[in-house]
Protein backbone atom coordinates (compact mmCIF):
# COMPACT_ATOMS: atom_id res chain seq x y z
CA UNK A 1 0.00 0.00 0.00
CA UNK A 2 1.54 3.68 -1.17
CA UNK A 3 2.08 6.36 1.46
CA UNK A 4 -1.33 8.27 -0.19
CA UNK A 5 -3.37 5.11 0.28
CA UNK A 6 -2.20 4.90 3.63
CA UNK A 7 -3.05 8.97 4.01
CA UNK A 8 -6.60 8.29 2.76
CA UNK A 9 -7.61 5.69 5.09
CA UNK A 10 -6.58 8.52 7.92
CA UNK A 11 -3.10 7.24 8.64
CA UNK A 12 -0.21 9.60 9.65
CA UNK A 13 3.22 8.24 7.60
CA UNK A 14 6.29 9.67 7.68
CA UNK A 15 9.02 8.38 5.14
CA UNK A 16 12.62 7.54 6.59
CA UNK A 17 15.17 10.37 5.78
CA UNK A 18 17.41 9.66 3.07
CA UNK A 19 21.14 10.40 4.61
CA UNK A 20 21.48 13.91 2.30
CA UNK A 21 18.43 14.95 3.99
CA UNK A 22 18.30 14.17 7.67
CA UNK A 23 19.53 17.49 9.12
CA UNK A 24 16.08 18.96 7.30
CA UNK A 25 14.04 16.25 8.65
CA UNK A 26 14.86 16.18 12.09
CA UNK A 27 12.81 19.67 12.72
CA UNK A 28 9.91 18.12 11.23
CA UNK A 29 9.83 14.68 13.33
CA UNK A 30 10.69 16.50 16.33
CA UNK A 31 6.56 17.46 15.93
CA UNK A 32 2.84 16.07 14.84
CA UNK A 33 3.24 14.54 11.34
CA UNK A 34 1.69 17.03 8.97
CA UNK A 35 0.22 15.55 5.59
CA UNK A 36 -0.31 17.42 2.42
CA UNK A 37 -2.69 15.53 0.19
CA UNK A 38 -2.15 15.72 -3.04
CA UNK A 39 -4.97 18.46 -5.21
CA UNK A 40 -6.64 15.08 -6.59
CA UNK A 41 -7.10 13.43 -3.80
CA UNK A 42 -8.52 17.17 -1.95
CA UNK A 43 -11.12 17.31 -4.30
CA UNK A 44 -12.29 13.59 -4.14
CA UNK A 45 -13.09 13.85 -0.31
CA UNK A 46 -14.57 17.52 -0.69
CA UNK A 47 -16.66 15.70 -3.63
CA UNK A 48 -17.34 13.00 -0.82
CA UNK A 49 -18.62 15.10 1.86
CA UNK A 50 -20.81 16.74 -0.29
CA UNK A 51 -22.49 13.65 -1.30
CA UNK A 52 -22.98 12.60 2.29
CA UNK A 53 -24.30 15.79 3.09
CA UNK A 54 -26.84 16.06 0.44
CA UNK A 55 -28.08 12.18 1.17
CA UNK A 56 -28.70 13.40 5.19
CA UNK A 57 -30.25 16.60 3.75
CA UNK A 58 -33.03 14.09 1.54
CA UNK A 59 -33.16 11.46 4.41
CA UNK A 60 -34.10 14.48 6.56
CA UNK A 61 -36.73 15.50 3.85
CA UNK A 62 -38.30 12.25 3.55
CA UNK A 63 -38.38 11.84 7.46
CA UNK A 64 -40.36 14.78 7.73
CA UNK A 65 -42.77 13.86 5.14
CA UNK A 66 -43.21 10.38 6.47
CA UNK A 67 -44.40 12.18 10.23
CA UNK A 68 -46.34 14.16 8.40
CA UNK A 69 -48.39 11.36 6.36
CA UNK A 70 -48.76 9.66 9.49
CA UNK A 71 -49.66 12.47 11.72
CA UNK A 72 -53.53 11.98 12.63
CA UNK A 73 -55.79 13.22 10.51
CA UNK A 74 -57.90 16.60 11.33
CA UNK A 75 -61.23 16.32 11.59
CA UNK A 76 -62.93 16.99 7.67
CA UNK A 77 -63.75 20.46 7.21
CA UNK A 78 -67.19 19.43 6.19
CA UNK A 79 -67.93 18.63 9.88
CA UNK A 80 -67.48 21.64 11.10
CA UNK A 81 -70.18 23.12 13.32
CA UNK A 82 -72.50 20.12 13.34
CA UNK A 83 -73.33 19.60 16.88
CA UNK A 84 -73.80 16.18 18.37
CA UNK A 85 -76.79 13.96 18.00
CA UNK A 86 -79.09 14.94 20.91
CA UNK A 87 -82.14 12.99 20.17
CA UNK A 88 -83.31 10.14 18.27
CA UNK A 89 -87.24 11.07 16.77
CA UNK A 90 -89.03 7.73 15.14
CA UNK A 91 -91.55 7.63 12.30
CA UNK A 92 -93.38 4.40 11.13
CA UNK A 93 -95.77 3.01 8.74
CA UNK A 94 -96.91 0.06 7.86
CA UNK A 95 -99.96 -0.99 5.98
CA UNK A 96 -101.48 -4.19 4.43
CA UNK A 97 -101.34 -2.55 0.57
CA UNK A 98 -104.31 -4.75 -1.85
CA UNK A 99 -102.54 -8.50 -0.45
CA UNK A 100 -104.94 -10.81 1.70
CA UNK A 101 -102.83 -10.86 4.57
CA UNK A 102 -100.01 -8.92 6.13
CA UNK A 103 -96.99 -10.52 5.41
CA UNK A 104 -94.06 -7.54 6.93
CA UNK A 105 -93.26 -7.62 10.48
CA UNK A 106 -90.92 -4.52 12.00
CA UNK A 107 -89.54 -3.20 15.47
CA UNK A 108 -88.20 -0.28 17.43
CA UNK A 109 -85.92 -0.84 20.64
CA UNK A 110 -87.21 0.30 23.81
CA UNK A 111 -86.15 4.18 23.75
CA UNK A 112 -84.92 3.11 27.63
CA UNK A 113 -81.90 1.20 26.32
CA UNK A 114 -80.86 4.27 24.27
CA UNK A 115 -77.79 5.28 26.74
CA UNK A 116 -76.32 1.78 27.19
CA UNK A 117 -77.36 0.02 23.90
CA UNK A 118 -78.21 2.96 21.44
CA UNK A 119 -81.63 2.22 18.99
CA UNK A 120 -82.64 -0.87 17.39
CA UNK A 121 -84.81 -0.82 14.45
CA UNK A 122 -85.63 -4.00 12.12
CA UNK A 123 -87.64 -4.36 9.05
CA UNK A 124 -88.46 -7.95 7.80
CA UNK A 125 -90.14 -8.55 4.33
CA UNK A 126 -91.83 -12.12 4.20
CA UNK A 127 -91.60 -13.56 1.18
CA UNK A 128 -94.74 -13.16 -0.88
CA UNK A 129 -93.93 -16.37 -3.54
CA UNK A 130 -93.43 -18.88 -0.30
CA UNK A 131 -95.52 -19.95 2.44
CA UNK A 132 -95.48 -18.59 5.52
CA UNK A 133 -93.29 -15.70 5.01
CA UNK A 134 -95.56 -13.86 7.98
CA UNK A 135 -94.37 -16.66 10.16
CA UNK A 136 -90.75 -16.19 9.04
CA UNK A 137 -90.64 -12.30 9.45
CA UNK A 138 -92.35 -12.70 12.79
CA UNK A 139 -89.47 -15.03 13.96
CA UNK A 140 -87.44 -13.00 12.54
CA UNK A 141 -88.02 -9.34 14.51
CA UNK A 142 -89.02 -11.21 17.85
CA UNK A 143 -85.82 -13.39 17.92
CA UNK A 144 -83.28 -10.02 17.36
CA UNK A 145 -85.59 -7.65 19.51
CA UNK A 146 -85.73 -10.08 22.52
CA UNK A 147 -81.64 -10.89 22.27
CA UNK A 148 -80.56 -7.01 21.61
CA UNK A 149 -80.90 -6.11 25.71
CA UNK A 150 -78.58 -9.03 26.56
CA UNK A 151 -75.65 -8.65 24.05
CA UNK A 152 -72.21 -7.87 25.67
CA UNK A 153 -70.62 -4.85 24.53
CA UNK A 154 -69.25 -5.52 21.50
CA UNK A 155 -68.96 -3.36 18.25
CA UNK A 156 -71.67 -2.51 16.63
CA UNK A 157 -70.71 -4.91 13.95
CA UNK A 158 -70.50 -7.84 15.91
CA UNK A 159 -73.73 -7.15 17.58
CA UNK A 160 -75.50 -7.05 14.32
CA UNK A 161 -74.09 -10.01 12.89
CA UNK A 162 -74.85 -12.23 16.46
CA UNK A 163 -78.30 -10.84 16.05
CA UNK A 164 -78.68 -12.05 12.77
CA UNK A 165 -76.74 -15.36 13.49
CA UNK A 166 -79.31 -16.07 16.13
CA UNK A 167 -82.59 -14.84 13.78
CA UNK A 168 -80.99 -17.34 11.28
CA UNK A 169 -80.49 -20.06 13.04
CA UNK A 170 -84.04 -19.89 15.00
CA UNK A 171 -85.30 -19.29 11.92
CA UNK A 172 -83.69 -22.43 10.03
CA UNK A 173 -84.72 -24.83 13.66
CA UNK A 174 -88.56 -23.89 13.05
CA UNK A 175 -88.53 -24.50 9.71
CA UNK A 176 -86.87 -27.79 9.78
CA UNK A 177 -84.96 -29.25 6.83
CA UNK A 178 -88.27 -29.91 4.61
CA UNK A 179 -89.29 -26.28 5.40
CA UNK A 180 -85.85 -24.72 4.12
CA UNK A 181 -86.28 -22.59 1.07
CA UNK A 182 -90.25 -22.82 0.99
CA UNK A 183 -90.42 -19.75 3.26
CA UNK A 184 -88.23 -16.59 3.96
CA UNK A 185 -87.89 -13.43 4.38
CA UNK A 186 -85.64 -10.18 3.90
CA UNK A 187 -84.02 -8.69 6.59
CA UNK A 188 -82.78 -4.63 6.74
CA UNK A 189 -81.21 -3.91 11.07
CA UNK A 190 -80.43 -0.07 11.50
CA UNK A 191 -78.25 0.92 14.63
CA UNK A 192 -77.87 4.29 16.31
CA UNK A 193 -75.54 4.22 18.88
CA UNK A 194 -73.00 6.95 19.96
CA UNK A 195 -73.45 9.46 16.67
CA UNK A 196 -72.99 6.42 14.21
CA UNK A 197 -75.16 4.03 12.26
CA UNK A 198 -74.28 0.92 11.58
CA UNK A 199 -76.74 -1.06 9.29
CA UNK A 200 -77.18 -4.89 7.91
CA UNK A 201 -79.34 -6.49 5.24
CA UNK A 202 -80.03 -9.77 3.40
CA UNK A 203 -82.66 -9.78 0.68
CA UNK A 204 -84.11 -6.58 -1.31
CA UNK A 205 -85.26 -4.53 1.85
CA UNK A 206 -83.50 -0.97 1.80
CA UNK A 207 -81.58 1.43 3.69
CA UNK A 208 -81.29 4.89 3.05
CA UNK A 209 -79.70 8.35 4.49
CA UNK A 210 -81.44 11.26 3.90
CA UNK A 211 -78.93 14.33 4.31
CA UNK A 212 -78.92 18.01 2.77
CA UNK A 213 -81.79 17.04 0.57
CA UNK A 214 -79.98 13.94 -0.69
CA UNK A 215 -81.12 10.60 -0.33
CA UNK A 216 -78.67 7.95 -0.63
CA UNK A 217 -78.81 4.37 -0.56
CA UNK A 218 -76.92 2.38 1.51
CA UNK A 219 -77.25 -1.30 0.91
CA UNK A 220 -76.98 -3.22 -2.03
CA UNK A 221 -79.56 -5.49 -3.25
CA UNK A 222 -79.40 -9.53 -3.05
CA UNK A 223 -81.29 -10.28 -6.18
CA UNK A 224 -80.12 -12.92 -9.25
CA UNK A 225 -79.51 -10.00 -11.87
CA UNK A 226 -76.25 -9.02 -9.98
CA UNK A 227 -75.29 -12.78 -10.21
CA UNK A 228 -76.53 -12.84 -13.84
CA UNK A 229 -74.48 -9.22 -14.10
CA UNK A 230 -71.16 -11.01 -12.92
CA UNK A 231 -71.83 -13.61 -15.36
CA UNK A 232 -71.93 -11.15 -17.66
CA UNK A 233 -68.61 -9.89 -16.72
CA UNK A 234 -67.06 -13.12 -17.09
CA UNK A 235 -68.01 -13.73 -20.43
CA UNK A 236 -70.43 -16.84 -19.87
CA UNK A 237 -73.48 -14.93 -20.96
CA UNK A 238 -74.27 -11.46 -22.41
CA UNK A 239 -74.92 -8.37 -21.07
CA UNK A 240 -78.22 -8.29 -23.18
CA UNK A 241 -79.21 -11.83 -21.59
CA UNK A 242 -78.46 -10.58 -17.72
CA UNK A 243 -81.09 -7.77 -17.83
CA UNK A 244 -83.56 -9.24 -20.16
CA UNK A 245 -83.82 -12.56 -17.79
CA UNK A 246 -87.46 -12.57 -16.18
CA UNK A 247 -85.87 -13.87 -12.97
CA UNK A 248 -83.59 -10.96 -12.07
CA UNK A 249 -85.43 -9.94 -9.53
CA UNK A 250 -85.86 -12.60 -6.99
CA UNK A 251 -83.81 -13.24 -4.25
CA UNK A 252 -80.31 -15.43 -3.86
CA UNK A 253 -79.81 -14.66 -0.23
CA UNK A 254 -82.85 -14.41 2.69
CA UNK A 255 -83.42 -15.67 6.17
CA UNK A 256 -85.15 -19.23 5.65
CA UNK A 257 -82.47 -20.24 3.11
CA UNK A 258 -80.82 -22.52 5.46
CA UNK A 259 -77.08 -21.07 5.19
CA UNK A 260 -77.39 -17.54 3.91
CA UNK A 261 -75.92 -16.55 0.59
CA UNK A 262 -74.95 -12.94 1.20
CA UNK A 263 -75.05 -10.43 3.83
CA UNK A 264 -74.48 -6.37 3.55
CA UNK A 265 -72.54 -4.66 6.11
CA UNK A 266 -70.61 -1.53 5.73
CA UNK A 267 -66.53 -1.61 6.69
CA UNK A 268 -67.34 1.49 8.95
CA UNK A 269 -70.58 3.04 10.44
CA UNK A 270 -72.08 6.26 9.29
CA UNK A 271 -71.16 8.83 11.27
CA UNK A 272 -74.51 10.56 11.95
CA UNK A 273 -75.33 14.70 11.80
CA UNK A 274 -78.09 16.56 13.06
CA UNK A 275 -80.83 16.91 10.79
CA UNK A 276 -80.24 13.03 9.32
CA UNK A 277 -82.72 10.46 8.34
CA UNK A 278 -81.51 7.11 8.25
CA UNK A 279 -84.90 4.92 6.38
CA UNK A 280 -85.37 1.57 6.77
CA UNK A 281 -88.09 0.00 4.48
CA UNK A 282 -89.62 -3.16 2.56
CA UNK A 283 -90.07 -3.02 -1.35
CA UNK A 284 -93.28 -2.13 -0.84
CA UNK A 285 -92.84 1.70 -0.31
CA UNK A 286 -89.81 2.29 -2.88
CA UNK A 287 -91.42 0.24 -5.48
CA UNK A 288 -94.30 2.18 -5.29
CA UNK A 289 -92.87 6.18 -6.11
CA UNK A 290 -90.43 7.33 -7.61
CA UNK A 291 -87.16 8.59 -6.30
CA UNK A 292 -87.97 12.18 -6.21
CA UNK A 293 -91.26 11.41 -4.45
CA UNK A 294 -89.87 9.36 -2.37
CA UNK A 295 -86.96 11.98 -1.25
CA UNK A 296 -89.84 15.11 -1.47
CA UNK A 297 -91.80 12.85 1.37
CA UNK A 298 -89.08 12.39 3.62
CA UNK A 299 -88.52 15.91 4.38
CA UNK A 300 -89.48 17.55 7.64
CA UNK A 301 -90.66 15.78 11.00
CA UNK A 302 -90.21 11.62 11.03
CA UNK A 303 -93.78 11.39 12.21
CA UNK A 304 -94.79 13.55 9.64
CA UNK A 305 -92.56 12.22 6.86
CA UNK A 306 -94.05 8.78 7.71
CA UNK A 307 -97.86 10.06 7.38
CA UNK A 308 -97.12 11.77 3.91
CA UNK A 309 -95.60 8.50 2.60
CA UNK A 310 -98.20 6.22 3.44
CA UNK A 311 -100.98 8.62 1.93
CA UNK A 312 -98.86 9.12 -1.33
CA UNK A 313 -99.25 4.98 -1.69
CA UNK A 314 -102.54 4.86 -0.74
CA UNK A 315 -103.22 7.46 -2.98
CA UNK A 316 -101.52 5.94 -5.96
CA UNK A 317 -104.37 3.26 -5.92
CA UNK A 318 -102.46 0.15 -7.13
CA UNK A 319 -104.88 -3.30 -7.38
CA UNK A 320 -100.95 -5.10 -6.84
CA UNK A 321 -99.73 -3.05 -4.01
CA UNK A 322 -97.56 -5.00 -2.12
CA UNK A 323 -97.58 -4.63 2.11
CA UNK A 324 -95.13 -1.81 2.78
CA UNK A 325 -93.28 -0.88 5.87
CA UNK A 326 -90.81 1.58 6.73
CA UNK A 327 -89.10 3.27 9.73
CA UNK A 328 -87.38 6.60 9.83
CA UNK A 329 -85.00 7.30 12.58
CA UNK A 330 -84.30 11.31 12.16
CA UNK A 331 -81.20 12.69 14.27
CA UNK A 332 -82.15 16.03 15.86
CA UNK A 333 -79.31 18.18 17.90
CA UNK A 334 -79.62 19.91 21.03
CA UNK A 335 -80.27 22.94 19.17
CA UNK A 336 -84.27 24.49 19.77
CA UNK A 337 -86.55 23.70 16.67
CA UNK A 338 -86.30 27.10 15.24
CA UNK A 339 -82.47 26.73 15.07
CA UNK A 340 -82.33 22.76 14.06
CA UNK A 341 -81.03 22.67 11.04
CA UNK A 342 -83.61 21.97 7.72
CA UNK A 343 -83.04 18.94 5.66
Amino acid sequence: MTQGQLSLLGAQVTAAPSPDLAAEAAPAAAGPALLSLPPVLTIALAALAAVLALAVVLLLIKNSRLRKKLRPAEPPAESAGFAEVAQIKVGKLHAQGAREYQQDCFAVSDPALIPSHGLLAIVADGMGGLEDGDKVSMATVETILGAFPYLPPEEPEWQLLELTRQAVQQVNRMLGEEGLRKSGSTLAIGLLKDGRFSFLSLGDSHIYLLRDGALMLLNREHIFRNDLALRAVNGEISLQEAYADERGGGLVSFVGMGQVKYIDIPAEPVTARPGDKFILMSDGIYNALEPDELCAALAGDAEEAANRLNELIAGKGYVNQDNYTGIILQCVGGLSDSEEKED
